[in-house]
């Protein structure tokens, strides 16, 4: 029963899933946990359906580096809150997440939205546009993000308009290439898009820049 729960979760057309993986020596990548979750990105909130790790790779920080990676994820996407519905046991987990019983927004917000646990705790954790970056490493060639900035041969992705996206853009796989403090005060990155003529490359600023997460270093 519970693995048909969690399937029918998983292949909901609503949800969405981001893994974390790992490989143990030569062998070839396992998936160790993941979260499932459904963004509402009109309203700028999504909810935390279920977040799991397996029992081996528990208490060494993959479900915070699962969170943070799908903060950051959405984050740029407009997304402010986070909600969920804990079960006893994973309170506590929430709680150094972020989440907490007092709510941030009225429970009418989420009221029609998600669907209510017996038993579970209602949380939430509004977002830190300014503090997730910082807590990403292994960006680009080993290299780390120092106090939010991207070095060279960052891995990222781009944000562009588009208007037939539901949340009104997209993203695009790009490598920092250098980078400048601009008369704004602001980094300002440039950026080059792999596979693509350098006459596309230009300059951007980090409201427009995530991580990609394609380019991870394993746990």
């Amino acid at each position: 029963k519970f693995v048909r729960y969690i399937s029918k979760l998983v292949y909901d057309n609503g949800h969405r899933t981001m893994c974390l993986m790992k490989a143990r020596n030569d062998e070839k990548k396992k998936v160790i946990g993941g979260i499932c979750y459904r963004p509402f990105f009109k309203l700028r909130f999504a909810e935390i359906v279920f977040c799991a790790v397996v029992g081996h790779e528990q208490v060494r920080g993959c479900g915070s580096q699962l969170m943070n990676h799908l903060k950051e994820h959405l984050g740029k996407d407009g997304v402010t809150h986070f909600v969920t519905y804990a079960d006893d046991g994973a309170v506590g987990f929430f709680k150094k997440q972020g989440f907490s019983a007092e709510l941030n927004q009225p429970k009418k917000t989420y009221n029609g939205h998600i669907k209510e646990y017996k038993g579970g705790q209602l949380m939430d954790c509004k977002l830190d546009p300014t503090g997730v970056a910082s807590l990403y490493h292994g960006l680009g060639d080993g290299q780390n993000v120092q106090d939010g900035v991207y070095p060279k041969g960052a891995r990222v992705e781009v944000q562009f308009l588009d208007k037939k996206s539901e949340t009104g853009h997209r993203w695009c796989a790009a490598k920092i290439v250098n980078s400048k403090v601009g008369k704004d005060g602001k980094i300002h990155y440039f950026i080059h898009y792999p596979g693509w003529n350098k006459k596309w490359d230009c300059w951007t600023v980090p409201e427009h820049i995530r991580p990609d997460l394609n380019y991870r270093v394993d746990p």
